[in-house]
């Protein structure tokens, strides 16, 4: 036992010197058992191995993770002082910036007075790459997610170096400008940019898919993303380990073809492989394996025998030295637990998969024909490629249902049949960017890739619908029934969710459903399967057009059949492609949306004065659930409120969700004591101010005894109700209110 366990570590130090300084990170981190059981067993079996050198080399590459990983928390401790601190301020931009919103950026910077890194937000034309800007701003705690499923903004940019915003309030002057060579850097990766998907149409599914799996870029658009969301083999939009090893195939292939043996062609595979990490952006994984790809093309060069788990191992210790807290991400974790899980369980696999490859027991190999022996080296492929996408999900199930809710057992097949797509594509890409200063080359070649990116879709999309694909698997979901109010600023979207289906009323705007509300209502498990729009303002029934692809949309309430905003007729014109049921709203009626729900409608706009601004075309709507009332009141101003009680409507309700009006002034005194509602949500955004919740006006309601939840500051509201109580509770503060029979 012990000269087996010496000789495996012997074969592999390099992966248990990465455990050693793994366990030395996380007891700095604040995971002391963590890291001390594991440091213990690592420990413990080195000195039963008798491998005296590599425990001391364990013990030293430890020592040093911890160290630089403790000063880099304490540099970030440090940088909290600087929160609330505003001023002239010199960043350099680190990064190139990303658009944020219509006419922001942001991107990684680094204070040019104090050194402290931070994460840069401004507006206007964003700067280039190693660029210095000036400009007045302030130094911010990043705001924590407002809504249940929302990218934790804060634990991101704290685990890259990162624990301060700095927003600048006013305009951003370049003074000095990024170096000559970021900037031919920059031209070169635009070029291969623009090479993949030249002479096709730039907003295409194709061209999109293909930036995805070629630069990494993931699409904004969800519905394409959702297939391969659905079949675990999103990883392919993400240049990774796979891209990397692909790419070197690929050129051992090509410099095969062409001759040259095999030692000599190392370098130009290497260079290749590198060259691919860079121009994709030198990101994480691709960085990791191109690593990895080296160590094991050295061990051949030195005439070694090369190790997977040695590779794997160096990989690990450049994360763990060079910035620790990349362990504590989930892409990392879900790069090294494959890799790890590939090496462990393979040989299993193998052997499960091993009837596939069986040659024919009565008939001897020398007697193969051509086809025979072509059908048996497809069904080894077959064989050896299950075995790896078998342990690759074995090794990556227990992640992706822990931190994104869903256990995928096509992926086994579904990884196979893309990488066959994927492969190929590749190759096209690069010889696409390799020839695009021959005229017409990019544009044949590209013709090519996206016929291969439809196929890649149809098998994403065609693995997606097969029964047992996928499971998803419900978090934060505080009841059977509940309702989720979105914190959306001056957008506006709820949730209504029930044992079975459910109804959303307003969907936000299309960036932000696809941002906010679509990861909150997959992790709480939401699927309505109706949807009310309260009026025709894009910011609220935006999502509406991705809702009906996302969930089993079958009816929608709608206020008008008409409306002069362009979203509105789009989302009509979605509903009828898609076959599902519309309603316009009719006063008094009632909906059922659920076992003991039901939605009423108070007030049904004019259709004929389809002129007017979308704020006053609101349909008020009241959930009646459990006996509870809940009225939707949207961005209804004061004239409408006057509208409802001069014409003698019944406003009883329990709680109200109101948004602002952006001429108008909202739940004005009469209207609230026509509700008697004790609880009130509103929606909030600091610019433009009309969407501000006025001070006076909120201290005003409670001192008349009625709750206002502030969105801008508790985030979405999530109520859950029984015949006798209502319970309302904020996700940010842990504020709640409780209403009784």
């Amino acid at each position: 036992m012990n000269s087996r366990l010496r000789r495996w570590v012997e074969r592999r130090p390099l992966l248990w010197m990465a455990g050693t300084a793994l366990a030395a990170v996380l007891v700095v981190d604040g995971n002391e058992l963590v890291g001390g059981i594991l440091a213990f067993g690592l420990v413990g079996a080195l000195t039963i191995a008798r491998v005296g050198q590599v425990l001391v080399a364990s013990l030293v590459v430890a020592l040093a993770a911890g160290v630089l990983h403790d000063r880099s928390l304490r540099e970030r401790e440090r940088a909290l002082e600087w929160i609330g601190v505003s001023g002239m301020r010199e960043m350099e931009v680190l990064e190139v910036p990303n658009r944020r919103g219509m006419s922001g950026w942001s991107s990684p910077g680094r204070d040019c007075g104090n050194g402290v890194k931070v994460w840069l937000e401004g507006v206007g034309r964003s700067p280039e790459k190693g660029a210095v800007v000036q400009g007045r701003g302030e130094f911010r705690r990043p705001r924590p997610p407002e809504n249940p499923g929302g990218f934790d903004r804060a634990e991101w940019l704290f685990r890259q170096d990162m624990a301060l915003v700095f927003r600048y309030t006013g305009p951003v002057v370049v003074v000095a400008a990024a170096p000559s060579e970021s900037r031919l850097g920059q031209r070169i990766k635009a070029g291969f940019r623009q090479a993949v998907t030249r002479g096709l149409e730039p907003t295409s599914r194709e061209a999109m898919v293909i930036r995805a799996v070629v630069l990494g870029e993931l699409p904004r658009d969800e519905i394409l993303i959702e297939p391969f969301r659905l079949t675990g083999t999103l990883h392919v939009f993400a240049v990774s380990g796979l891209h990397v090893a692909m790419v070197g195939l690929l050129g051992w292939g090509l410099l095969r073809f062409l001759g040259v043996p095999h030692r000599a062609a190392l370098i130009p595979i290497l260079v290749l492989v590198f060259g691919y990490a860079w121009v994709t952006g030198m990101k994480p994984p691709a960085v990791r394996a191109a690593w990895m790809a080296a160590v094991v093309m050295g061990a051949f060069a030195f005439r070694r025998r090369p190790d997977a788990g040695n590779a794997l191992g160096l990989a690990a210790l450049l994360v763990l030295l060079g910035n620790a807290d990349r362990v504590f991400s989930v892409g990392v974790q879900l790069s090294f637990g494959v890799v790890l899980a590939i090496l462990v369980l393979h040989r299993a696999m193998a052997r499960c998969w091993a009837w596939i490859r069986r040659e024919e027991p009565y008939l001897p190999r020398s007697l193969y024909g051509p086809l025979r022996e072509r059908w048996l080296q497809w069904r080894r492929w077959l064989a050896d490629g299950l075995a790896v996408s078998s342990s690759a999900w074995l090794g990556s199930a227990p992640l992706t249902a822990g931190y994104f809710g869903i256990v995928t057992p096509i992926s086994v097949v579904a990884s196979l049949g893309l990488s066959l797509v994927v492969l190929p594509l590749l190759g096209l890409a690069l010889l696409s960017a390799a020839g695009g200063w021959i005229p017409g080359w990019s544009e044949r070649l590209n013709q090519g890739s996206g016929w291969l990116a439809k196929v890649g879709l149809r098998v994403a999309e065609g693995a997606a619908a097969l029964p047992g694909a996928y499971f998803e698997i419900p978090r934060d979901r505080p009841a059977d029934e509940f309702l989720c109010v979105f914190d959306l600023g001056r957008d506006g979207a709820a949730c209504w969710s029930g044992k079975s289906g459910g109804v959303m009323i307003d969907g936000a705007s299309g960036y932000r459903f696809e941002s906010q509300v679509l990861p909150a209502m997959r992790r709480m498990g939401m699927r309505p399967n109706g949807v009310v729009a309260t009026h025709p303002d894009g910011r609220h029934i935006g999502g509406l057009i991705e809702a009906v692809d996302a969930f089993p949309v079958q009816q929608a309430l709608l206020p008008v059949s008409r409306a002069l905003g362009s979203t509105y007729r789009d989302w009509l014109k979605v509903t009828e492609d898609r076959g599902v049921r519309r309603v316009i709203g009719q006063i008094g009626v009632r909906y059922p949306v659920g076992e003991g729900a039901e939605l009423e409608v108070l007030r049904v706009p004019d259709p004929r004065d389809w002129h007017r601004l979308a704020d006053e075309r609101v349909m008020p709507v009241r959930l009646i659930w459990r006996g509870w009332k809940i009225l939707f009141v949207a961005d209804q101003g004061w004239s409408g409120e006057q509208e409802l009680m001069a014409a003698g409507v019944d406003l009883k309700a329990d709680v109200i969700v109101a948004g602002r009006h952006l001429h108008d002034n909202s739940l004005g005194d009469d209207f609230l004591a026509a509700t008697g509602a004790k609880i009130i949500i509103a929606g909030h955004e600091e610019f433009p101010k009309s969407e501000r919740i006025p001070d006076d006006w909120r201290r005003a309601c409670e001192g008349r005894g009625i709750a206002v939840f502030h969105q801008g500051a508790c985030g979405a509201v999530i109520v859950t109700a029984t015949e006798q109580r209502l319970t309302a509770k904020a996700w940010l503060g842990g504020r709640v209110e409780t209403l009784e029979r």
